[in-house]
C-alpha cells in the first residue's frame, strides 16, 4: 500500500466517523462535500461558536476542517467568488493557532503556486487581518488589496478592508474605496443584503470602531475625498430609506438615517425622519401598548429631540423595574428557597440586599457571578446580602451550578421563567436584573453590576456605617 492511498484511507475514516461524507480523492485533491462541514462544525458549538473567545477543537476534528479549507482553497475564484465559508473574518481568529498556521502556510503556498488563486488570497487577507482594533500591518492591507483584484464580486473583502480601516480615521481614503467597491459589486439576490452590510457597518461597534457618518465629519471641507464620501454616503441614505419604504418601525434604520443626514448637515431631513418615525411608533403603540419595539424607538426619538422627560416615562415602560428605583421594594408573596426554607425579604431589612434576577441559561448572568462572589466575600461580615432569583427551567440545573460554583447565598426557583410570580410583581422583563436595596428596603439601582456593583455597596455601607 502506498502512502498516499494509506493517508487518503486515513482521512476517510475520520470523516466517516465525525459523520461528514467527501466525494472521491482526485489527484489529492477532495471535490466538493456532500454536506458543508463547517456548517456542521459551527452547528456543534453553544451559540453558534460565538458564547467562548477561542475554540477548542478536537485533533481528529482539525484535521477534518484542515482538509475542508485546503478544498475550498484549491477551487480558487468561479464567477469573481470563492467557496470559502461566508462571514468567515468573524471565526479565524477562534481557530487554534496551530491549524491557522497550517492552513496559512497552505494558503501561502497555493498562491506562489498561482498568483491568481484568490482564494488563497482572500484567506491570507482574513488571517493577516487584526481580530482586534489594533492597526492592519502592511501584510494585511496587501492582502487585502490583493484579494479585492483576484475576487472581484466578493463583497466580504470589501467589508473586511473598511472593518480594518475604520480602525483608524487616518484611512479616509482606504474606507472610502472599501465602501465604493462594496456598493459596486454587490447584486441583487446577494447573501446578505445590501442593508445587512449597512447595518453592520453603520451600527455594529464590536466589529466597527469608525462609522461612515464619522469618517464624513472628519474630513476638512476642502478634502479631496469629500465629494467620494458625499456620494458614498448618498448611497448609504437611499439603501437605508429603502429599508424604511420596506419596514418603517425598523428604528436601527431610522437612527442611521437620522446620522447620515446630520452629517451631511440635513437637520430639516434630520428632523423630518425623527417625527415620522415617532407617528409609525405612536400608531404601532395603539394597535400593542406593549410593543417593546415601539417603546423602544420612542425613548431613543425623544431623546434626540431633547424631550428628556417623555424619553424617560417611555423608558419606564419598556422596563417596569426602573420605577422601583427610589422606592421600598414590597415584601414576596410567601416564597420558599431551593432548600425549602421560607425565605422574606422582610427578614433581610437592615441588611444591603442584591435581589439577583437571573439563569444558568443566560450568558451575562454567568459572566456576572464571579464578581458577584467578590463583592459578597468583601463586605457580607459587613451587612451585604443576596438573594438569588433563577428563571432556569430546571431545577436540578440550577442546583448543579450552586454546587460547582459554590454561591453561598439563599436562592429562589419557580420554574417558570417570565410566568414566576417574583419575575411578574417586580416587572422584570430581562436579566440579568439585579435589585439593589439599601438597609430600608428602598431600591438603590436595577442596573448593579460589574464594577457599579462594588461601588454602590461600599458607598451605601459606609453611608450606614455613619
Amino acid at each position: 500500500m502506498t502512502g498516499n492511498t494509506l493517508s487518503n484511507l486515513t482521512l476517510c475514516l475520520m470523516v466517516i466517523t465525525l459523520n461528514y461524507a467527501f466525494s472521491d480523492v482526485d489527484n489529492n485533491r477532495a471535490k466538493q462535500p456532500e454536506a458543508d462541514v463547517w456548517d456542521t462544525f459551527l452547528g456543534t458549538l453553544k451559540n453558534r461558536g460565538l458564547a467562548v473567545l477561542d475554540w477548542e477543537i478536537e485533533p481528529t476534528r482539525q484535521e477534518i476542517l484542515i482538509a475542508y479549507f485546503k478544498t475550498k482553497i484549491d477551487m480558487g475564484v468561479s464567477n469573481g467568488r470563492t467557496s470559502l465559508p461566508p462571514m468567515l473574518m468573524d471565526y479565524t481568529s477562534r481557530l487554534p493557532q496551530e491549524m491557522r498556521q497550517r492552513l496559512k502556510k497552505y494558503a501561502t503556498d497555493a498562491l506562489e503556486a498561482d498568483p491568481r488563486n484568490g482564494a488563497a488570497a482572500k484567506f491570507l487577507a482574513v488571517e493577516a487581518a487584526p481580530s482586534s482594533y489594533d492597526t492592519p500591518s502592511d501584510t494585511a492591507w496587501h492582502f487585502l488589496e490583493k484579494a479585492a483584484t483576484l475576487v472581484p464580486n466578493d463583497v466580504e473583502v470589501c467589508y473586511l478592508a473598511y472593518e480594518k480601516a475604520g480602525i483608524d480615521s487616518l484611512y479616509f481614503d482606504k474606507a472610502v474605496l472599501a465602501l465604493e467597491r462594496l456598493f459596486a459589486r454587490h447584486r441583487e439576490g446577494d447573501s446578505p443584503s445590501l442593508y445587512v452590510w449597512i447595518h453592520r457597518i453603520c451600527y455594529d461597534h464590536f466589529h466597527v470602531s469608525t462609522r461612515p457618518n464619522e469618517f464624513y465629519k472628519g474630513l476638512e471641507n476642502d478634502a479631496p475625498l469629500r465629494e467620494r464620501w458625499k456620494t458614498v454616503m448618498g448611497q448609504i441614505q437611499t439603501v437605508l430609506e429603502e429599508r424604511l419604504t420596506q419596514k418603517p418601525e425598523d428604528w436601527d434604520a431610522v437612527r442611521m438615517l437620522s446620522e447620515i443626514h446630520e452629517a451631511l448637515g440635513n437637520h430639516e431631513a434630520v428632523q423630518a425622519v425623527l417625527n415620522t418615525a415617532q407617528l409609525v411608533f405612536e400608531k404601532r403603540l395603539a394597535q400593542a401598548p406593549k410593543d417593546w419595539n415601539a417603546l423602544n424607538g420612542l425613548v431613543n426619538i425623544h431623546e434626540r429631540l431633547g424631550n428628556h422627560a417623555l424619553a424617560y416615562e417611555y423608558k419606564v415602560k419598556t422596563d417596569p423595574t426602573l420605577a422601583w428605583v427610589g422606592q421600598v421594594l414590597p415584601d414576596f408573596p410567601p416564597t420558599l428557597d431551593i432548600t425549602g426554607k421560607p425565605i422574606r425579604l422582610a427578614d433581610y431589612r437592615g441588611k444591603v440586599v442584591l435581589l439577583d434576577f437571573w439563569a444558568v441559561w443566560c450568558g451575562p448572568c454567568v459572566g456576572e457571578i464571579p464578581n458577584i462572589k467578590s463583592v459578597y466575600a468583601k463586605y457580607h461580615d459587613r451587612g451585604f446580602e443576596v438573594i438569588g432569583v433563577s428563571l432556569d427551567e430546571e431545577e436540578s440545573v440550577l442546583q448543579e451550578f450552586i454546587s460547582e460554583h459554590q454561591l453561598p447565598w439563599q436562592h429562589i426557583f419557580e420554574g417558570e421563567r417570565w410566568q414566576g410570580q417574583l419575575v411578574r410583581k417586580y416587572g422584570v422583563r430581562g436579566i440579568p436584573a439585579p435589585f439593589l436595596l439599601d438597609r430600608e428596603g428602598n431600591v438603590i439601582s436595577v442596573n448593579a453590576r460589574g464594577d457599579l456593583l462594588e461601588e454602590l455597596v461600599a458607598t451605601e455601607i459606609e453611608r450606614s456605617a455613619e
